[in-house]
Formats: C-alpha cells, structure tokens, sequence
C-alpha cells in the first residue's frame, strides 16, 4: 500500500530543493571566503556547513529516483522509459555546459594564464562527457578546473542511476531494505578505510559514488517506508521520537560546525557525512509527515520556485560568481573581501535570472519529449 499522492508530485519536496541550492549559493557567495574581520568571522560560523546543501540534494534525489522505480518495477518498459527521462532531463543543459567548458580550454595552450589560475586542469577532457570526472578527482587529488568542479555530485549521481534500477527491479521489498541498510552502514567504514590508507584520502572520501552512497541509499530508504502504509503509520505515531532523532542529529552537527570541521576534515570524512545524512533524513521525514508553518514554508512559491531551476542554478553559478569577481577585482583590486563578497551575490543573481529563462525555454521543452516515454 502506498501513502504517495495519485500525482506523484509532492509540493514541499520543490521546497526542500530550493533549502538545498539556497545553502549551496550561500556557501559560495558568502561563507566560503576567508576574512581578517573578527566579528565576520563569527558570523560566518553558523554557515560552516551550508556546503552540505549537496548532501540534501543526494537525499532527495535518492528518494525521488528510488519512488519512480519502486512505482515502475513491474513496468515491461522500466529500464528504457527510465534511462530515456533521465537523459532528456540532464544531458541537454550539461551537454552545453561541457562544450562550453571545452571551448573555454581551447586558448590556454595558446596564452597561457590568459583565463586565470584555474584555467588548465589535470582532468582528462574525455571524464566529464562519460560521468567520471569524480573517480579521476579522487585518483589525481584535485577537483581540476574549479569553475566546472560542482559536476563531481552529478557525477555520481549517473552511477548511482546506472546502479539503483537493477538493483530496485531484482529484489525483494526485504532484501531491498536490508541492502540499503547495508549501504548506509558499509558508507563511514569504507570512507575511514580510505581515509587512513590512500595518500588521498580526502579526495578519495569526498567524490567517489560508494563513499557518497549513504545520503542517496537513506532517500531510497524514505521511499520504501512511504510506500508501506503499516510502516508509515508507525512513523506517524512515533513522531516524537523522530523529533527527539533530529534533534540528537542536529546536536551533532553543531559541534561540527563550531568544532570548524570542514569537508576534508577526520570527524567529516569519517561519520559526518553520515550524520548529515540521517538529518537530512530525519526533516524528509519530518516534511512529508507534517503540517502547518513548516508545511507552509516548503510550499513558498518562491522558495519552490528556486528548487525548480535549482540544477541549472547549480551548474552555472560557479562560473558566474567568478566572472563577476573578476570584473570587480579590476576595478576595486584594493578591496578583495567586498570584491568575493558582493561579486558572489551579483554572480548568484545573474544565475538565477538565466536558470529562470533556461527553465522556461530550454530545459522544460526537453522535459516533455523525455515524458513522451510512458512506463
């Protein structure tokens, strides 16, 4: 029995999109420069983490993905209708942000330096167009050309889509569970074993699919108790043991934070990734089951309108911000912090203003063709 909407569409998890690409912008436009001011520095603790706005996004993307083909697992056309959709939704914009990128490379052998310091990159060319930019990241110990450096998390997403439908079509509901609890558990083993015994660890523990595959594998787990009504009562009548949860969660990740433990950090490469899983988890399941202010919020209309141009914004907001720190670097190089600073929020306005046209004209067109395939 399923507790899913008829429609499929659940309206608050727009919201919860646009919380996780809000905390992304933020870590790149405010949180992540560093400053000589005492008193910005402090403000600037409580954001320490919005970095992880990419943990919630592999969250959700686990318990959509893992929905559609808990739904269609019987569908005689469940691994092409599946694969036909995902590549109408994300190869077209990504196709041109690539040939973009490629083009962008085409000078530095010419004049080089002439693009700035993150021109070159050691990452083959050949790794960003098969979705394996992130083993190569782990295997070099770089994130390559900065401005392209966010495809890492869409990376492995593709191998978590190469991996979940098979695995989703061939197993029990029992034997799915207990192979996700698995994930979830073999996650913070392997990123420790990693982390002690590569030379890079924290590359080898931030990129690759595996090392990740708890945030994603706790979606698929939400998904599978959505869709037992025995299980999803239960959840309702334990509600405040799932705040309680939460609230243990988020203690944790305060001392994260105030502890200053970054992404290549022990404490994060080895539990807190997990940690910041579980949470995430535990407000999914909070968002689904609740009601009123929080409910309210989630619906916003613009806050569920930025979760819906949320990859496009994801993409290029990196290349924007720079853009417009550079042009203001040329004129005000005296003043570097209110250059990142203000240059970061006029690169996240403009990204917004193009993911908004993107949306509309670019990217929802092929949304429809890829819809065309039924299951």
């Amino acid at each position: 029995m399923s507790v899913v909407p008829s429609s499929g569409r659940i309206p608050a998890l727009d919201g919860w999109r646009g919380i996780a690409i809000l905390l992304v912008l933020l870590w790149h436009s405010v949180f992540h420069f560093s400053t000589s001011s005492t008193l910005i520095s402090k403000l600037e603790a409580a954001g320490r983490l919005s970095w992880s706005g990419v943990d919630l996004f592999f969250v959700l993307s686990g318990f959509l993905i893992g929905g559609i083909l808990l739904d269609a697992k019987n569908s005689p056309r469940y691994f092409s209708t599946f694969y036909a959709r995902r590549a109408f939704r994300i190869l077209p914009l990504y196709g041109v942000v690539v040939a973009a990128y490629m083009l962008w490379q085409l000078p530095v052998y010419l004049l080089a330096g002439a693009t700035g310091a993150y021109s070159a990159s050691r990452l083959p060319l050949a790794s960003y167009l098969t979705f394996t930019q992130n083993v190569w990241m782990a295997y070099l110990g770089t994130f390559g050309f900065i401005l392209i450096s966010p495809t890492w998390s869409l990376a492995v997403e593709e191998q978590f889509y190469l991996t979940a439908p098979l695995i989703v079509r061939k197993l029990t509901s029992t034997q799915l569970t207990t192979a996700l609890v698995g994930i979830v558990v073999g996650a913070p083993v392997l990123r420790t074993i990693l982390c002690f015994s590569t030379a890079r660890g924290a590359f080898a523990d931030m990129v690759p699919m595996p090392c990740r595959a708890d945030a994603l594998c706790v979606g698929v787990l939400i998904a599978v108790l959505l869709r037992n009504a025995t299980l999803w009562k239960a959840v309702q009548r334990k509600s405040a043991l799932l705040y309680s949860l939460s609230g243990v969660l988020l203690a944790s990740l305060g001392w994260l934070t105030f502890g200053n433990y970054g992404q290549i950090s022990m404490p994060m490469m080895t539990v807190g990734y997990s940690l910041l899983a579980l949470f995430y988890g535990c407000c999914l399941l909070l968002a689904l089951n609740g009601a009123g202010r929080s409910q309210r919020l989630l619906c916003n209309p613009y806050l569920r309108g930025l979760g819906g141009i949320a990859y496009c914004t994801y993409l290029l907001h990196r290349p924007l911000m720079e853009v417009a720190r550079r042009l203001l670097a040329a004129r005000f190089s005296q003043a570097p912090g209110a250059v990142e600073l203000i240059g970061g929020l006029l690169g996240v306005a403009a990204t917004l203003v193009i993911a908004k046209l993107s949306w509309r004209f670019f990217e929802q067109p092929w949304l429809r063709r890829g819809h065309a395939f039924k299951y």
